[in-house]
């Protein structure tokens, strides 16, 4: 009896949270980075030096930041100062060495809501 009812309790407080949950993802889904962004390299990918880095949004957006760190080196902020809002953007990376590296960005859309994402990409 006691284990129904612990059961019932738990089973009643995940669906109570559960239109919170809904409610979030909502809000934010939407401009959430992991499932409506593409990044040119992607993450976790290799190969050879990227030329550009590019992001395609569902929505117009502008780069407002991209740093690319090397795997134990110092950052290192990307001119962005011509950028434009599209739904694809995209700036000139600096010449990268063989290594790891990590490329972070930050963008914002006209309604003023900020996205960031970060990419792992290998250099051979």
């Amino acid at each position: 009896m006691r284990k129904a009812f612990l059961a019932l309790a738990a089973g009643l407080a995940l669906a109570l949270q559960a239109p919170l949950a809904l409610a979030q993802n909502h809000d934010h889904g939407a401009h959430g980075a992991a499932t409506t962004v593409q990044t040119t390299p992607g993450d976790g990918t290799m190969g050879a030096t990227p030329e550009r880095f590019s992001a395609t949004f569902a929505h117009a957006m502008r780069l407002t930041s991209l740093v690319v760190t090397p795997q134990g080196g110092d950052p290192s902020s990307v001119d962005l100062s011509g950028a434009t809002a599209g739904t694809t953007v995209s700036a000139a990376l600096p010449r990268l060495a063989p290594g790891n590296y990590t490329i972070a960005w930050t963008a914002s859309g006209a309604d003023n809501h900020t996205m960031t994402g970060r990419v792992r990409y290998m250099v051979h």
